[in-house]
């Protein structure tokens, strides 16, 4: 009853979500995708000038930029509209997600093969998935394990492998996919946030069971139970007889297991509602260190807010940002910390770091080049050389060092066609390549 006098005061009108309006296809920074989370037709615009992570004029600005973008209804939902999607706490339907209302379908144009389409395409259907199911893990799976599995969906569906390619509509899909691999990935490896996906997962489950109907019995009499008899060392008097059972009241066991039910739900919802509050905790906290790019702080936090609030899209579609930031940063500390064992030819240690790196910028030309030649060098894994050259040289073809230095890891594994192929590549791009021009007369 107060929500709804406080919609209807004019002098602190209700926010809700224009029809029509998916807060999914928006492009937002964290803080406004956590606003906009809170926009239900339900919040008044007082409370949202209140919500952690923005002063009271940005919300302003926000709510005033949305109502002109028609995505938000400043005064409220309208009688006649269809609710707007909800951003926490709602499981969305597979035709949500499906690839037909995703407006995909297969084009033989498009530079993706139709096959790759159609995984695009099923991916979709599963994307609301627990985690481990998204990696195609156990749900105990190992950090290795689960390491490999996402280095082997990254390299299929990271968006930087299809830089300059033409995807049409599959593009924002590609990248919808990604962040939910890499959320899952991210959640996973981290043994706290993986604690509580796990407890998560099984809570549902036992949920589940706890929903499934009673089954039929027949109503069952209970007896009193009646006091034991006590066993005396003198010699005892025939025992009487027992006197007739008293028979309780019929209990229905489908009314037992109601109850239980209820009782269970109750339980449920108190721990819903504390986890949903350490979440808006964590999340806060992790918008304040983004803020202030601490971008490692940052992720963590937000991960343990997904952990303990795994439906708010609120946190899932900030997240992205937020771990892209983290992975820049991690990426640049190891290339450091690889360069500097460089000067001391501490070579093994640079390759290990250059590899760490890798891991979180996958798709980086530079940094895979640099890992190739240096694998190379110290013969050290010349399958690993050849495949960080190969990716180096698919994500900016047009480098004629790229190519020399795939050309110089095919001669030194004994390919000669290959190593030719790629070193005539790099003259071809750069005539004035002495180094491959040399490496192409040794063959």
């Amino acid at each position: 009853m107060a929500a709804a006098q406080r919609a209807a005061d004019p002098r602190d009108p209700t926010p809700a979500l224009a029809p029509g309006c998916n807060p999914l296809e928006l492009s937002l920074t964290p803080e406004e995708g956590y606003l906009l989370s809170r926009v239900d037709g339900q919040t008044p615009r007082s409370e949202l000038r209140q919500i952690g992570g923005m002063s009271a004029a940005e919300v302003d600005r926000c709510l005033e930029r949305w109502a002109k973008e028609g995505i938000v209804d400043l005064g409220g939902a309208r009688k006649d509209a269809p609710p707007p999607p909800t951003t926490e706490g709602a499981t969305r339907a597979p035709s949500t997600t499906g690839a037909a209302d995703s407006g995909l379908s297969i084009d033989a144009s498009l530079d993706l093969s139709t096959d790759f389409q159609q995984q695009i395409r099923d991916f979709l259907q599963r994307i609301e998935d627990p985690y481990h199911e998204i990696l195609g893990v156990d749900i105990d799976a190992d950090a290795k394990t689960i390491k490999k599995a996402y280095f082997g969906l990254s390299k299929s569906y990271h968006p930087d492998r299809y830089f300059r390619k033409n995807l049409g509509p599959y593009a924002v899909q590609l990248d919808r996919i990604f962040k939910r691999v890499l959320e899952a990935y991210e959640l996973l490896s981290d043994p706290v946030t993986r604690e509580e996906v796990q407890r998560e997962v099984r809570a549902a489950e036992a949920a589940k069971q706890a929903e499934a109907p009673a089954p039929e019995a027949p109503p069952v009499e209970i007896a009193e139970e009646q006091p034991p008899v006590l066993e005396s060392s003198a010699e005892a008097p025939p025992t009487p007889p027992p006197p007739p059972q008293i028979k309780g009241p019929k209990i229905d066991p489908r009314v037992a297991a109601r109850r239980l039910k209820d009782l269970r739900r109750q339980k449920a919802r108190g721990g819903f509602v504390d986890r949903k509050a350490k979440a808006k905790k964590y999340f806060e906290s992790g918008m304040s260190a983004f803020r202030q790019e601490r971008w490692l702080e940052a992720a963590g936090s937000v991960r343990l807010a997904i952990a303990f609030d795994p439906k708010n899209k609120a946190f899932r579609e900030s997240f992205a940002e937020v771990q892209t930031k983290a992975h820049a940063e991690r990426a640049k500390t190891l290339t450091r910390e690889a360069e500097k064992h460089l000067e001391m030819r501490d070579y093994g240690p640079a390759l290990r770091s250059f590899e760490d790196a890798i891991h979180y910028r996958p798709f980086d030309g530079e940094l895979l080049f640099k890992a190739a030649k240096l694998s190379w060098q110290l013969e050290d894994d010349l399958h690993q050389a050849k495949e960080w050259g190969v990716a180096a040289c698919e994500i900016d073809p047009e480098n004629a060092a790229y190519h020399r230095m795939l050309g110089q890891i095919y001669k030194a594994a004994g390919l000669a066609a290959n190593a030719r192929r790629e070193l005539q590549a790099a003259l071809r791009l750069d005539p004035k390549d002495a180094e491959a021009a040399v490496e192409l007369k040794g063959l």
